[in-house]
């Protein structure tokens, strides 16, 4: 049997080293040094092994379609091989990595996927490693015999249209990521979010207001008892963040992880940079760093759970979110600065109901809203966009934002 692996990333590379190793003919190429290596070798290829950023609409999909060729990516390849005992994965909109991070921290299972290290990678180095794995849409659309034993689904909203035909794909390649879940798994769903429900023999258990698993406060209940009381963490501000815990709590206790282990384990966690990360209080005036918002859902997420008076600051290169949801913060939202490629798109569905400013830049969008803000007020950066017009990727622009803060706030 003889394999074609296309993308030289470090997923589509851990692919090819993973068959070379399991001794199987593997050709791999991409298509900036081997744009046409595809169509010679087409004929001795039984499967296609696709890197997650090659869309359904790229011709070597649509050819593989065509010839009925098997197409597959590299975390359905990496279960073929897998001989381990558990598998959690974790999808949604936003807040995948942190819950992800959350439940490597408190069982020590092996983390990765979409997130840090692909799984062929994992599976190469230890084939029977209990891994937690974050698993993105794309993934999601080329499983075929994947199967997790703890699947979860955060949150969903509108996104990656420029690589789906549509929201209903969007949505389905999701939810292929538990369709082999059988009734000795586990399915933890948002209760607040009907459309993450999916058919499965799983025991489902829901989280949010509505569900089984819930935040009173600063406590976290199942079916109405306190599951964990006070949950506190410096760096974890925000009721989704309080649910992000409470999902890693939670599938950690099912795993055989005590309570008070949890607990403890949650003091040294360190989490992640630029989601909702807060810098600090400088002359009366908070500022967070939320740079992983690429969504409009996750913006959401950062202003419920942010004081007012907020000044925000977005922008960058829309995702097709609908920017007039914001109206129902219009009272919290003191002032908006935009920058970036699509700042007036945004401008033209925000401006009827908010205040907003228009910049050139990130750098004066900041000093902007440096300008306008007074003490007890909060610069909120969370850009609902996508980074690449201006930046090479979410946490370079992350980066850019901090130093900026240190620039123009001496209290840094």
């Amino acid at each position: 049997m003889a394999y074609l692996v296309w993308g030289k990333g470090r997923s589509g590379l851990a692919a090819f080293n993973l068959l070379k190793a399991k001794g199987f003919e593997v050709i791999i190429g991409d298509d900036k040094e081997d744009k046409n290596l595809w169509r010679e070798v087409w004929g001795s290829v039984d499967t296609v092994v696709l890197s997650p950023g090659i869309p359904p609409s790229h011709p070597l999909w649509q050819e593989a379609i065509k010839s009925s060729k098997e197409v597959i990516g590299e975390t359905e390849l990496a279960y073929r091989f897998y001989k381990g005992k558990n598998i959690i994965a974790v999808t949604g909109t936003d807040g995948k990595s942190t819950t992800v991070h959350l439940i490597h921290h408190f069982t020590s299972f092996k983390e990765g996927g979409n997130f840090g290290t692909p799984f062929s990678e994992i599976v190469l180095d230890n084939d029977k490693e209990d891994v937690v794995l974050e698993v993105s849409s794309f993934q999601g659309k080329t499983l075929d015999t994947f199967r997790p034993n703890v699947g979860i689904f955060l949150n969903f909203s509108k996104d990656h249209l420029d690589w789906h035909p549509n929201i209903e794909d969007y949505l389905a390649s999701k939810k292929r990521i538990f369709k082999n879940q059988t009734k000795e798994d586990l399915l933890i769903l948002n209760a607040q979010k009907p459309v993450c429900d999916t058919p499965s023999l799983a025991k489902k258990v829901f989280f949010g207001e509505k569900g089984d698993l819930k935040v009173v406060g600063n406590d976290i209940y199942y079916k109405d008892e306190v599951f964990i009381k006070n949950v506190y963490h410096p760096s974890l501000k925000g009721l989704h963040n309080l649910y992000n815990i409470a999902v890693a709590s939670f599938v950690a206790f099912s795993m055989g992880i005590s309570l008070e282990d949890i607990r403890k384990s949650l003091e040294t966690f360190e989490a992640l940079p630029f989601r909702y990360q807060y810098l600090g209080n400088f002359d009366g005036i908070d500022i967070y760093n939320d740079s992983k918002s690429t969504t409009v859902n996750a913006l959401m997420s950062a202003l419920e759970s942010t004081k007012a008076p907020i000044l925000l600051i977005a922008g960058g290169i829309d995702k097709g979110g609908d920017f007039s949801s914001l109206s129902i913060y219009k009272d919290k939202i003191k002032m908006v600065f935009l920058y970036g490629k699509d700042k007036n798109l945004i401008k033209d569905q925000i401006e009827s109901f908010l205040r907003v400013c228009v910049a050139d830049s990130l750098e004066e969008a900041l000093i902007k809203a440096k300008t306008e803000a007074n003490k007890g007020d909060t610069i909120l950066f969370s850009p609902a966009c996508a980074s690449f017009d201006m930046f090479e990727s979410y946490k370079h622009r992350g980066e850019v934002f901090n130093a900026l803060v240190k620039k123009h706030f001496s209290s840094l």
